[in-house]
């Protein structure tokens, strides 16, 4: 697409539907409330301010770069699973993942990212200060926004590239899914020094706002339960859910169509939670299992039914 001015866009999306002016002259912090749930905090864009983000994903956001060899969050099409499956003849593995990762996320590295990328928009360095305030909260990015998942890929972009080349030349497996990061290999002694790698590849490409959240870091071997993103690696290279965590699904599904009293009886007995507290974390259950292995989540609609599992996941989005 040969770049054009942000007005122009803006119009050619939206035909006099809304004003560019109405873009220009919106203040961000107006339009968004705060939820909290799992002791985060969820921001929930206006219809307003979602409607932009809309047309920030469309003509700024999904034109950014992205590693789609390494990166499996947030992608259309990606899963769970092609995230972890080039790990499954591996022997050894390491897994880490970024403390407060939309937090570490800032302005700065936003307005770098955006500012390295070719877009369509013409004129982008007039309005980026602006666009900048659409898609941050208090010079971070918020969970809640459409814009936020695209952006995290393409901010981390620089540090997939490092880190690939890095595994690469070392015989490693990188994968990363959102926050999560695995790296493997065919012995202990080669991957040791993993944590060390990764450390510096953040501070090379992010600077220092990032840091691993060494109390999840841990190397597993072969021969043990290896288990990756909630996925087992099983001794044939397969990779499957966990069997518990299907056991978990499908029995609160039962309860669901057949018992609601059992239900809110195990939801009070296991977290101390209502119905609609334990009916959103099963959602995320059926999520993950969607996320994980679409073949599975067509057996759960075939068992329970189509509408009740698509209930859930648009209970979850």
């Amino acid at each position: 697409m040969t770049p054009r001015p942000l007005r122009r866009l803006f119009d050619a999306m939206y035909h006099g539907k809304y004003r560019f002016e109405e873009l220009l002259e919106l203040r961000p912090q107006e339009h968004y409330t705060l939820v909290r749930w799992s002791n985060r905090t969820i921001y929930k864009p206006s219809n307003t301010l979602k409607v932009f983000h809309s047309f920030l994903n469309a003509f700024l956001l999904e034109y950014l770069p992205v590693n789609q060899v390494v990166s499996f969050a947030y992608r259309k099409g990606a899963t769970l699973q092609q995230a972890v499956t080039p790990h499954a003849r591996s022997r050894v593995f390491y897994q880490t993942d970024l403390q407060h990762f939309f937090d570490s996320i800032t302005s700065d590295l936003i307005r770098s990212t955006l500012e390295m990328a070719s877009t369509p928009i013409s004129d982008l360095s007039e309005h980026i200060d602006h666009i900048l305030d659409l898609l941050t909260i208090n010079g971070t990015l918020p969970i809640g926004y459409s814009t936020s998942p695209i952006l995290s890929n393409a901010c981390l972009h620089e540090f997939d590239n490092r880190l690939a080349s890095v595994s690469q030349e070392r015989q490693w497996i990188y994968t990363r899914y959102a926050d999560d990061i695995i790296i493997s290999a065919d012995n202990l002694q080669s991957i040791q020094d993993a944590q060390e790698v990764v450390e510096n590849c953040l501070a090379e490409k992010l600077g220092d706002n990032f840091a691993l959240n060494l109390k999840k870091s841990k190397l597993t071997r072969i021969g043990r339960k290896v288990k990756l993103l909630g996925l087992v690696i099983l001794p044939n290279g397969a990779v499957t859910i966990d069997r518990d965590v299907r056991n978990r699904i499908e029995t609160l599904l039962y309860f669901y169509i057949r018992d609601r009293s059992r239900l809110v009886r195990i939801f009070e007995e296991e977290k101390r939670e209502g119905m609609e507290e334990g009916l959103q974390r099963l959602s995320g259950l059926v999520s993950y299992a969607y996320a994980a292995d679409p073949i599975y989540l067509e057996k759960l609609r075939a068992k329970f039914g189509t509408t009740v599992i698509d209930s859930f996941l648009h209970r979850s989005v």
